[in-house]
């Protein structure tokens, strides 16, 4: 089965559902249960941190709790909590220095995972040679 690390970003703007026809296949696919999407566990953090301050999203406002928002990501959604173990730490220490510590959690958890591709819309990702998918 196929599987994917994604970023918060992508988690907000599936949240509104706004997502590009690429990334938003792949989370078509998870909800019928044949992809698996994982989330480190700080981007899930990230996403909770900006439904609690109302954050814009393409236009759109979040609304609903930080509770809610897990709730339709993880309880009832698609998206699983991918576990930062020594693994995951690991990869954190070798490429902490390339990028900022929000993408570094989520190429670290890609890596050590070894999902298919990153879903963002962070084009440095893509250009420093990792797989990505938005569009």
């Amino acid at each position: 089965m196929a599987s994917y690390t994604v970023d918060a970003v992508a988690l907000l703007v599936y949240l509104v559902d706004a997502l590009p026809e690429r990334a938003d296949a792949i989370f078509a696919e998870a909800e019928a249960g044949e992809t698996v999407i994982s989330t480190p566990s700080t981007a899930l953090a990230e996403v909770l941190y900006s439904v609690s301050r109302d954050k814009n999203v393409g236009g759109i406002t979040l609304t609903g709790t930080p509770e809610d928002a897990r709730r339709a990501l993880t309880t009832d959604g698609p998206v699983s909590v991918a576990p930062v173990g020594e693994a995951e730490l690991a990869e954190y220490a070798h490429l902490v220095e390339e990028f900022s510590i929000h993408d570094t959690f989520v190429v670290a958890s890609h890596v050590a995972q070894e999902t298919e591709a990153i879903v963002t819309t962070e084009g440095v990702l893509g250009d420093a040679g990792f797989e990505t998918v938005w569009k």
